[in-house]
């Protein structure tokens, strides 16, 4: 079935406004796909066709209530997420008045302002490549505009037919788009290498996006276990100096928790706690110094690449500081965004070595740290008094003593526990014991704090694996996780992970080994079977996904300034931006000519091998007003020469060489015409340098 050209019009409003789906309101992708549909053939034939006044009242109102619209859901018609929906607005109005082939290209010029918007958003690998899709179906659609008529009659199935006139001449639309490309391609790549790189004059600030991605800022039973279920990536981490640490040891700290109302875990509200340090360590507070004590080794820098989360918080080891000030600290020492992550973002940090943290508690910290939901849990109450008072109330020697416990007593590690009630750590240390790593934190640090002892619960991520690269590692959101800081006399903030006690496995080898090993994790039965199964798959696919995401961020949207001038410098020696330039016009000046030559190459004229001496012979004979005209053909030409007496015999001669080479039988034999046609050609040569030029 044959497309009409409005049809094609219209569907390629699809491709370039379905992309926003993720930006823009869905009122407005509504009313934009409503829109479009009854912009099609037989759509309109059937409500606007026979009635203009139909078609512009529907335009009218259409437009203004998309303009009451994006201000009721902005409150403003400047910004980027506000500008991009004015101008599908203006997009939608422009619809209605599509008549004559000047109205498809208006439409179309504007669809490609509208995809080149989707990178203010979002500069991933896959907006580029539906970039790249539905400016392939804008250049298609303009070059069926090129060989169709005139006018876009809705009413004549013959639009979409080429003008007979102009069938030999014009190519068809594929073929036209693909030429574009080919000849874009080189000036695009040209551009990328050499044009110098620039900071942006400007920022712009997006709007906050409704969806999170990861861990929040409380913990309930089962938050992090649905988390270790998906293979989503959190973020990326690349060593640039050193080897990666041990898997162990990545800790990647994130929220404190230390309020507890006897089910969810949720930051301290106490505004001190949320003072950030921003900088690096030349800017450490006089109570940071005082509060953290570093070694003097060299710290290890490393580069994160996260998601966004739609949030500020961050996830790094111990002890972190930006390298460029884009993040600070806050008083628990954590990490913070200077505004939430709505696009991947990269990040400069230094671990530092930390010995001690806290050392002197402060009494306002103790007392949060110590806070339990008045006569909750009286199981655990009863059993931490009695072990810690066991253990002659010391401390790490009780803290232990509930890992060895732990260790000793049926816990399994499931990511499918049995669902709690009531005083639910009692349930869980003395009843079901089954849960994921949120129960162990959770538990463990009520044990703590039943003793008497600061604690607090940290969530973050654990581990990670390599990347495809073999240099960055991938830290997804099946490493989520939860451990236990405590407060130890002299020491400060001791990190305590009983999941360590009852799944050493899940530390040591991490979490996508534990679930290759041990598929019971996901629940038993079909549905436990499935889960899994759907986790394996996915997973799989994901990190191909993924690894492409990351290249791609790292070589062309992570093309800055330094890494443009060290490829240069590396691959030509280049020192200065000047010499950039010259190349850069020198390559277009190459990239132009070879295009030019083509063309001129592709428009000369050609001339069969016989034609050629006849050329020079034309050429002579012009100085007496006998050269051969452009619409005369060979034998014409050569009769009216043969007219004149002086010339009779000469032309006849030659007419007739001419008209048995060119025209005569051929033989079934290839050589043996090829043969015959050098004879020839050297006989017409003969003739034309033998003829005598008479007044």
């Amino acid at each position: 079935m044959r497309l009409s050209m409005r049809n094609v019009l219209m569907l390629t409003q699809f491709l370039v406004i379905l992309p926003h789906l993720g930006h823009l309101p869905y009122w407005l992708i509504g009313l934009s796909i409503v829109v479009v549909i009854s912009q099609l053939g037989w759509v309109y034939r059937r409500l606007f066709a026979h009635s203009k006044v139909r078609q512009k009242t529907a335009q009218v109102v259409v437009f203004l209530s998309g303009m009451i619209g994006i201000f009721l859901t902005f409150h403003t018609l400047i910004g980027v997420e506000a500008g991009t929906a004015f101008l599908i607005m203006c997009l939608l109005g422009k619809l209605f008045e599509v008549n004559t082939r000047r109205d498809a290209y208006v439409v179309l010029t504007f669809d490609l302002f509208i995809t080149a918007a989707l990178f203010l958003f979002d500069q991933d690998l896959f907006t580029a490549m539906w970039a790249m899709f539905a400016t392939l179906g804008i250049l298609y659609a303009m070059a069926m505009q090129n060989v169709a008529e005139n006018t876009l009659l809705v009413n004549d199935e013959k639009m979409t037919e080429v003008e007979p006139q102009s069938q030999v001449r014009k190519r068809s639309p594929l073929t036209t788009m693909a030429l574009i490309v080919m000849q874009a391609v080189p000036l695009m790549i040209i551009l990328f290498i050499f044009f110098p790189r620039m900071p942006p004059f400007w920022t712009i600030q997006l709007d906050k996006g409704s969806a999170q991605t990861g861990m929040s800022d409380s913990m309930s039973p089962g938050d992090i276990a649905d988390l270790s279920q998906s293979t989503e990536l959190a973020f990326r981490a690349i060593f640039t100096e050193g080897k990666i640490p041990a898997k162990s040891d990545l800790y990647w700290r994130g929220l404190v928790l230390g309020s507890f109302d006897g089910r969810t875990w949720r930051s301290t509200p106490d505004p001190k706690l949320k003072i950030v340090v921003w900088g690096n360590t030349a800017s450490i507070p006089s109570w940071l110094v005082q509060s953290v004590n570093l070694q003097k080794s060299q710290p290890v820098r490393y580069q994160l690449i996260v998601e966004p989360t739609q949030q500020p918080w961050m996830f790094a080891l111990n002890f972190p500081f930006s390298v460029n000030g884009q993040a600070g600290l806050t008083r628990e020492y954590t990490l913070r965004a200077a505004d939430d992550i709505v696009q991947q973002t990269s990040f400069e940090l230094n671990q530092f070595n930390v010995k001690t943290v806290d050392a002197e508690l402060p009494e306002w910290l103790a007392r949060d740290t110590l806070q339990l939901p008045i006569g909750s849990n009286p199981k655990t109450h009863l059993f931490a008094e009695r072990l810690f008072a066991r253990m002659n109330h010391n401390p790490e020697q009780y803290a232990n003593t509930v890992l060895n416990w732990i260790r000793r007593e049926n816990f399994v590690y499931t990511l499918q526990p049995p669902p709690l009630e009531g005083d639910r750590i009692d349930q869980f240390l003395f009843e079901t014991r089954r849960g994921f790593c949120e129960h162990y934190a959770s538990s463990f640090t009520f044990l703590m704090r039943a003793a008497g002892i600061p604690a607090r619960v940290v969530v973050g991520y654990q581990g990670g694996q390599l990347g495809r690269d073999g240099k960055s590692l991938e830290i997804r959101q099946m490493d989520a996780h939860a451990w236990s800081e405590i407060w130890l006399a002299g020491r400060g903030w001791v990190r305590f992970d009983p999941t360590a006690a009852v799944s050493p496995e899940r530390i040591e080898r991490g979490m996508k080994a534990l679930t290759a090993q041990d598929s019971s994790m996901f629940g038993s039965g079909v549905a436990g079977a499935f889960r899994y199964n759907q986790f394996k798959m996915l997973g799989q696919a994901r990190e191909w996904v993924d690894y492409a995401k990351y290249i791609w961020q790292q070589k062309v949207v992570g093309f800055d300034e330094e890494n443009q001038g060290n490829f240069l410098f590396n691959m030509f020696g280049f020192r200065s931006q000047m010499m950039q330039v010259f190349v850069m016009a020198g390559a277009f000046v190459v990239v132009l000519s070879v295009v030019v030559g083509v063309m001129w190459w592709r428009r000369r004229p050609v001339w069969h091998a016989l034609d050629a001496p006849l050329i020079k012979l034309s050429k002579r004979l012009d100085k007496q007003n006998l050269a051969r005209e452009p619409h005369e053909g060979v034998l014409q030409w050569l009769t009216r020469v043969g007219h004149l007496p002086r010339y009779k015999e000469q032309a006849k001669e030659i007419a007739a060489l001419y008209s048995q080479a060119r025209y005569a039988h051929h033989s079934e034999d290839i050589r043996s015409d090829k043969l015959a046609n050098k004879v020839a050609i050297k006989q017409l040569q003969q003739l034309v340098k033998n003829w005598r030029m008479r007044s």
